[in-house]
């Protein structure tokens, strides 16, 4: 046994870590290691002297074999040497110290999905007799005092199980197809016993085999056969293989908590765990299974803490307030004290259950022949597999939308005015504001409520549409409110309005801040005032519609600093700030005076800070009608204002993905209203149909 300088070799090995490239991700990986090479020849055995071939021709001769067999299956397969001429150093010492070095490159951070396999052939140094087949694998625990002396990496030291599940499929398999071709091949057993320095300095599972003596007369001729070669090839291939099918259960540090061969006892085995676990098809390399988690989140602060079983989450939340717990995978709300269970599900007639999330009614309902999902106290069917029973419970969908965003807002003019504006109407107002850029117009929206009702349209900022003059001319309006400057909506606009007998008013100042003033001086003596961001859109038009409901303002901000002359806006006013530090800094903040209260409404984006809004909110908004509009651009929520006055109703924003607490506020705001009807302000390409069906199904 061969000792060497330990500390050197761990110098060696870190420096040559981190010089190697790192395989980041998880593939079934096979080193095969054919023992010695060039200068170093391992035994010649009986005859090898005389004939050139010895250990390290036979080693590679079964390695080669290997390969080949496995070359159609997934483990890809490195090989430490694929020729007899290669060596890796000057001495034998240095030899094993690259031969590793080599090997454990070739699966840098892919351990745990790697085997190594070093292939040898025995000898006796005194005896001619001695014969027969061993495997080796390195177990720490089981080395004598002198064995101790010879230091393994750290790695290996851990691997014991695994080499040894490794050594027994290797050992079985291979003595199994060597006897298919010479039966009572000897069985010289399974050893862990021995430091061989390659099994004890892999970084992987790793098992050593001594396929034979070639010391011994006869058994040397056995070994130089192509059958022999063969079957022991047949069988190393068919012990890797198997190797990987297997599974594996880990807890969320990646601890392994269990290994299985079928899949049904590994599933079973999971799913019956209070923590996390995930189970790991080594063969595939894929998880098939994670435990669920269970959220438990407040209405209006989020995520409070995460469980592995229902009833622990259950359990926390009934001492909390306002609180739902969520599925995670599904994303079904399983349990609420502040939403309403809406929802029965029958079978056969039978009820199967109440639910208050319609997503995870419609779940039990289907799975079962002859269901159906009503509503609870009305009996209406929203969904139903029987033949011959309608569904009785719509939420209606329309969706008002033109081919560009100036079509848009006239379609939404005609859906609050499909005849005009009525005759004893009292304001016969329009706003126009530019459909290029939304900061001067952001604050628009409850200066329509004080234009009684006014539809929002759009300009292009070179000239005034004649669609929208037509839709003007339509509502027979007597009176046009212009927002912002020439560069908003152009002076020649004005010019085709005035001269067309309307009165025009223009609203505007040097900039968006100026004209943002000024509509709110046109506001006069207001209740209160939203603060948001004059650099971005979404909080101002999410805060919108609730103003011009409430008869608020909206006063928009620099992020860091507000103007001296916005601060006399907010004396006297309850303040509500729309949106985190980012949007309005604490600095502004702290520079409000004179405010009768001042909070803060935000979120960790966009769509969070929406849902603290509506929450806050909600006993303001009444309406029958859900009106919903991408949070991704300005235009079309913007001209929704007049639309959500008219409607009494909520304004959802919405963006690429769910946004959970949004959902919640709909679900808890059908406790009191039944909703009928989804109003969409946009084409599919700003909100597709998929996404409004996700949002109705809160409303059944």
């Amino acid at each position: 046994m061969l000792i060497v300088n330990y500390f050197k070799i761990c110098s060696l090995l870190v420096f040559l870590f981190f010089m190697a490239p790192i395989v980041s991700f998880a593939e079934k990986v096979l080193v095969i290691d054919p023992g010695h090479g060039g200068k170093f020849s391992g035994t010649c055995g009986f005859s090898g002297n005389q004939t050139g071939y010895c250990e390290k021709h036979a080693n590679l001769d079964v390695a080669i074999r290997l390969k080949e067999l496995l070359k159609n299956t997934d483990i890809k397969v490195y090989m430490t040497r694929e020729s007899n001429n290669k060596d890796f150093a000057a001495t034998s010492k240095e030899d094993l110290i690259q031969r590793m070095v080599v090997a454990n490159n070739f699966i840098k951070g892919n351990n745990d999905e790697s085997l190594f396999l070093s292939i040898h052939h025995n000898a006796h140094p005194t005896s001619q007799v001695a014969k027969g087949f061993e495997t080796y694998y390195y177990d720490y625990s089981a080395m004598s005092e002198s064995e101790k002396q010879y230091p393994p990496d750290p790695i290996q030291i851990g691997l014991a199980e695994e080499s040894g599940k490794f050594a027994r499929l290797v050992h079985n398999s291979t003595l199994g197809k060597i006897r298919q071709f010479e039966k009572g091949y000897i069985d010289r057993g399974i050893h862990n016993h021995q430091a061989f320095f390659v099994i004890r300095n892999a970084q992987m599972p790793s098992v050593l085999v001594e396929l034979g003596f070639m010391s011994n007369k006869d058994e040397e001729k056995i070994i130089k056969t192509s059958q022999f070669q063969q079957n022991a090839a047949q069988g190393l291939a068919t012990a890797v293989i198997n190797y990987f099918k297997i599974y594996e259960v880990y807890d969320k540090d990646r601890n392994k908590l269990a290994t299985f061969d079928k899949k049904e006892d590994a599933l079973n085995y999971a799913k019956k765990q209070t923590k996390f676990v995930e189970v790991w098809d080594k063969d595939k390399q894929q998880t098939i299974f994670t435990s669920d988690k269970y959220k438990v989140y407040d209405k209006v602060n989020g995520l409070l803490q995460e469980f592995y079983t229902e009833q622990d989450a259950i359990n926390f939340a009934k001492n909390r307030k306002d609180s739902r717990v969520i599925q995670d995978k599904t994303g079904f709300i399983v349990w609420s004290n502040y939403i309403t269970p809406k929802y029965e599900v029958y079978s056969q007639d039978k009820l199967l259950g109440n639910y208050l999330d319609y997503d995870y009614a419609l779940s039990k309902a289907k799975a079962s022949s002859n269901s159906k999902l009503t509503v609870i106290g009305t009996g209406e069917v929203i969904w139903t597999n029987i033949s011959g029973v309608p569904v009785s419970r719509v939420v209606d969908v329309e969706r008002l939308s033109g081919t560009d965003r100036y079509l848009t807002a006239i379609e939404t003019s005609k859906k609050i005015y499909p005849n005009g504006f009525d005759g004893a109407k009292e304001e016969k107002t329009v706003i126009l504001a530019t459909g290029k850029t939304f900061a001067d117009a952001l604050s628009a929206g409850p200066l329509a409520s004080k234009y009684g009702n006014a539809p929002i349209l759009l300009s292009r900022n070179t000239e005034l549409n004649k669609e929208v003059f037509a839709e003007i001319t339509r509502l027979g309006a007597n009176k046009v409110v212009i927002i912002g400057g020439h560069g908003a909506v152009p002076e020649n606009a004005e010019t085709t309005l005035r001269d067309s007998g309307l009165e025009v008013e223009r609203i505007s100042g040097k900039d968006r801040y100026e004209t943002n003033r000024a509509i709110l001086s046109e506001l006069g003596d207001v209740s209160g005032v939203f603060l948001a961001s004059g650099q971005g859109f979404a909080d101002a038009l999410a805060a919108a519609p609730i103003a011009a409901k409430k008869g608020w303002g909206i006063l928009l901000t620099e992020q860091s600093w507000i103007s001296q002359q916005a601060i006399p806006y907010l004396a006297g006013k309850e303040v509500v700030i729309v949106g985190g530090n980012a949007a309005v800094s604490t600095k502004v903040e702290g520079s409000i005076t004179g405010a009768s209260k001042i909070s803060r409404l935000s979120g960790a984006n966009r769509y969070e800070t929406l849902a603290q809004l509506l929450w806050h909110f909600s006993s303001d908004l009444t309406g029958e009608t859900v009106l919903v509009s991408t949070g991704q651009n300005f235009p079309d929520a913007l001209v929704s204002a007049p639309l959500a006055i008219h409607n009494g109703a909520p304004l959802v924003l919405v963006g690429d993905s769910r946004n959970r607490n949004v959902e919640s506020f709909l679900m808890a705001y059908t406790n009191d209203v039944r909703v009928n009807k989804v109003e969409v302000i946009g084409g599919t390409s700003a909100i597709n149909n998929t996404q409004i069906s996700t949002i109705t199904t809160k409303l059944k």
